[in-house]
């Protein structure tokens, strides 16, 4: 098992898990991945994506995307996790997410932000885990398969004082 940094010719595996994501209808608002890599990574901070490997197949990935070209903002990003189904509740987004946290630190970002569905109650788990808090839920933030869905708002500073 390990962790590094995408690479293009993991997108195959990486488009499959965020596929199983889409369809379990709690995990984005997005109805199918992008075709190509190039795409898709557009929208994320190149320095702080991962994939986590085991018996070498991609079994999940992270990203930090930043929240605002504002440049207070700068340091900070919004994250996104995706396990594939045979490797959740093994400990891999745990892994995935603390790579992250110590890499975004290197990266300058001083709090990771994320959003995820009210019904997605597995990542809520996970992210109250991680020492994440809720800021709010943010009502009717936008709709899938033509019904409202609210998100939480969740925050980690990753800053020491």
């Amino acid at each position: 098992m390990s962790i590094r940094s995408i690479t293009k010719e993991d997108w195959s595996q990486v488009k499959t898990i965020y596929q199983k994501g889409i369809e379990t209808k709690v995990a984005t608002f997005e109805t199918s991945p992008p075709e190509h890599y190039e795409e898709w990574s557009k929208k994320f901070d190149q320095e702080n994506v991962f994939v986590h490997e085991s018996n070498g197949e991609v079994d999940g990935w992270i990203s930090l995307s930043k929240f605002s070209s504002r440049c207070c903002y700068e340091g900070v990003g919004e994250v996104s996790i995706y396990i594939h189904p045979d490797a959740k509740r093994t400990g891999v987004a745990t892994k995935l997410y603390n790579h992250l946290e110590e890499s975004a630190k290197s990266s300058g970002y001083w709090t990771i932000q994320a959003q995820l569905f009210t019904s997605n109650v597995a990542s809520k788990a996970l992210f109250d885990s991680l020492g994440f808090r809720e800021v709010g839920v943010r009502k009717n933030i936008g709709k899938l398969d033509g019904k409202w869905v609210d998100n939480y708002l969740l925050e980690k500073s990753i800053v020491t004082n």
